[in-house]
């Protein structure tokens, strides 16, 4: 809106629109003026966000569809999924490209930077978790067995429940663990907050244990 009316006003001074006339009155200018917005704002999202731009439909079209709602559903799901697991590396890069981190003053070669250090235990439990739904998904597939292997595949599907139940739970406790921090600039309170779900993990009377 600010942009289409900053534009209404340059071509009012340079005699190319005249006095109470609007960018918008030209439909086929206002079509792709929208639509060159709603690009630009897809390329500068998807360099921040992993997605394109929210709302674009009302932006390309001046109404909200119930398409464009989906796509913001679907791009909103995305960038949570992105942004916590998969963001580290990422911004590593901007660190790295825009000079906020130097390799030349850092220890990085030293240091093992991006090496996991967490426990093996704490690795596993997403795999453990996957490879549990994994077997539930297939056994819904599965109830024309004979009566001779329906017991041993009840009892698997039975610890695979408890497996979901038990490592979804760790994960949804201690979630710090497993968001993709970066490796070269990690915020202080980003260290705090995973180290404060490490100790917890280790003051577990049973997990503590293992580990």
């Amino acid at each position: 809106m600010l942009g289409r009316w900053t534009l209404t006003r340059m071509l009012t001074d340079l005699g190319l629109l005249r006095q109470g006339e609007t960018a918008q009155d030209d439909a086929a200018f206002e079509h792709l003026f929208r639509n060159v917005w709603a690009d630009n704002a897809d390329v500068v999202s998807k360099s921040y966000s992993g997605t394109g731009a929210l709302k674009t439909d009302f932006t390309r079209t001046g109404n909200r569809t119930r398409a464009g709602a989906m796509q913001d559903l679907n791009s909103s799901v995305t960038r949570y999924m992105k942004n916590n697991f998969a963001d580290g590396p990422r911004q590593d890069a901007f660190d790295l490209f825009l000079g906020t981190y130097l390799p030349s003053t850092s220890s990085i070669g030293s240091t093992l930077q991006f090496v996991d250090r967490r426990p093996l235990l704490v690795q596993s439990i997403p795999y453990i978790l996957t490879a549990s739904m994994f077997f539930i998904f297939i056994s819904l597939f599965t109830r024309r067995l004979p009566d001779a292997t329906i017991w041993p595949l009840r009892i698997l599907i039975m610890l695979c429940l408890v497996a979901t139940a038990w490592s979804g739970r760790f994960v949804w406790a201690h979630g710090t663990l497993y968001v993709n921090w970066p490796k070269l600039n990690t915020p202080p309170w980003a260290t705090e907050s995973y180290q404060e779900a490490l100790d917890r993990v280790h003051k577990d009377p049973v997990l503590g244990s293992i580990i």
